[in-house]
């Protein structure tokens, strides 16, 4: 295994710097301490050949001005929660009247303290961060502590524990966009997706989920067998930005024609599929404009507005309480 740092470039007088960790296959993991961002994950294909397979910038300036959470975590609290209320707490309203991924400048947006542990056969980035009581609404000091684990097999660990001194709400989620053809040359339409679920989350017109948890058999959101990210577009034509609860915490996203795979495995309760349809804008990644179904977002965490549906598994964090979370991602061609 091999580490090396770069600058990245500055925010006022605080350097962003860039880890790289490399297997001896040279399998690569490249991550940021501006939002903690994975700004980079070079893997073989099936003939060897080893390219980047999520979607990011080349530049600091396009992840601070034009980035959909391009890699970062989000948090204290991923996805919408409605209206921006919980109890008696008015949270920062940054969609509308909702509040979405922890609000302004939330996890994915802060410059995070950084170390490095380096071992025989991994090499971890240790990100900490102390969110102070009332940021963006919420209540109690938190303490955050992220590893990203990168491993001599290719396998990507993060690991999130958090503790707080007044009770408070924690449900983060990395937001990585997955394009297994390598360096984003096809869209994931001819990329497989799996999902070990029985049922999915209903969301409103506004995104937020109704509360109704609704069984997939029969529905376009059936991923129990591996099915072509085509043809289930082809019955849901709107795209995806879908909650599944998850039975075992399996997620298996493939591109035959690469040979590239990822299996993801999760400690948390669900997954929030984002297939970026219709995101056609003006920014490059990876040389050519952002399309549509350029890449797909897996993000894992407990279901969205757990808050205001009781029989979400609760996100609450109270004092004394050590939050802990893994996920982990195993690529392989």
């Amino acid at each position: 295994m091999k580490f090396t740092k770069k600058r990245f470039g500055w925010i006022a007088d605080q350097e962003i710097t860039e880890y790289q960790l490399t297997t001896t296959q040279g399998a690569v993991f490249k991550c940021l301490n501006y939002g903690a961002i994975v700004s980079g994950i070079e893997v073989p294909d099936k003939n060897g050949n080893c390219e980047n397979v999520v979607l990011g910038f080349d530049t600091l300036e396009e992840y601070i001005e034009d980035s959909p959470y391009f890699g970062a975590l989000v948090g204290r609290v991923a996805g919408r929660i409605k209206n921006g209320t919980w109890e008696t707490y008015k949270l920062t309203q940054n969609e509308g009247p909702h509040h979405i991924h922890g609000g302004r400048a939330n996890f994915s947006q802060i410059i995070w303290d950084t170390e490095v542990n380096e071992a025989a056969d991994f090499i971890d980035i240790i990100f900490t961060h102390k969110s102070p009581a009332g940021d963006n609404g919420y209540p109690g000091n938190l303490t955050v502590k992220v590893v990203y684990r990168w491993t001599e097999k290719a396998v990507w660990t993060m690991d999130i524990r958090a503790e707080t001194d007044a009770t408070t709400l924690f449900n983060p989620t990395n937001h990585t966009y997955f394009n297994l053809s390598g360096s984003a040359k096809r869209t994931i339409l001819n990329h497989k997706l799996q999902i070990a679920s029985a049922v999915y989350a209903e969301v409103g017109a506004d995104k937020c989920p109704t509360g109704r948890l609704i069984p997939v058999d029969g529905t376009p959101y059936d991923f129990r067998n591996s099915i072509f990210i085509s043809e289930a577009l082809a019955k849901q034509p709107t795209g995806y930005d879908t909650p599944f609860k998850l039975t075992t915490g399996n997620v298996l996203l493939n591109e035959p024609e690469s040979g590239r795979q990822v299996a993801i495995r999760t400690t948390r309760e669900a997954v929030v599929v984002f297939s970026t349809t219709g995101m056609d804008e003006e920014y490059i990644v990876m040389g050519k404009k952002m399309c549509s179904h350029l890449g797909i977002a897996l993000e894992t965490q407990e279901l969205p507005d757990a808050v205001h549906h009781p029989h979400f598994q609760s996100i609450v964090l109270k004092p004394g309480e050590q939050y802990f979370s893994q996920t982990t991602y195993h690529f392989s061609a």
